[in-house]
């Protein structure tokens, strides 16, 4: 009888700014899971080029392509225009949408503002309908004021990031296992 390993986490970061609160919501994601002894690779689309589907140059798709098909849960950060997710996310999404297949997805986002918490669900909405991804409930959606200097300000912010670490990782664990996903 075969062992099955605990789920790889793979937290993508498609903030292209080096300053970004997306980023800091996924240097928080990877420092939880680590902290609870789960594995968790953090792929940061600006240290790659993924360009929009059907234009040529893009480069560290390999890469991507091999982390995101290892891995058991998915955390998609990504920050939030004009009520909708970034183009880097969009064209990840278009070029690896396989790699999102049966698998959960949990997804965070840092937006300027409280208004538009609902445009999150257009991202899982696709990656349900398409791909028919397992998106975790518990989202993350924090603003600008829940941010500090070079940190999450806002515990409660910090606590949902823990809390979709945590989920994301134990609903893998339930499909991995053929348990109902709670």
């Amino acid at each position: 009888m075969a062992t099955l390993s605990s789920p790889r986490l793979v937290i993508v970061n498609s903030a292209l700014s080096s300053d970004s609160n997306t980023r800091m919501l996924c240097r928080h994601a990877q420092t939880h899971a680590l902290s609870r002894k789960i594995e968790a690779d953090l792929i940061d689309l600006k240290d790659h080029r993924v360009l929009p589907y059907g234009y040529e140059g893009s480069e560290g798709l390999d890469q991507i392509e091999a982390l995101l098909g290892a891995a058991g849960a998915i955390i998609l950060a990504f920050p939030l225009y004009n009520y909708n997710m970034s183009a880097s996310l969009k064209a990840l999404i278009e070029h690896c949408g396989a790699c999102f297949e049966d698998k959960v997805v949990g997804l965070m986002t840092a937006a300027g503002g409280r208004s538009s918490y609902m445009s999150v669900f257009s991202v899982g909405q696709s990656l349900m309908l398409d791909f028919r991804s397992w998106i975790v409930p518990r989202y993350v959606y924090a603003v600008s004021n829940d941010f500090g200097e070079e940190t999450i300000a806002n515990r409660e912010v910090s606590h949902r990031v823990e809390q979709l670490v945590e989920t994301s990782h134990r609903a893998a664990w339930q499909l991995q296992l053929d348990l109902p996903v709670s």
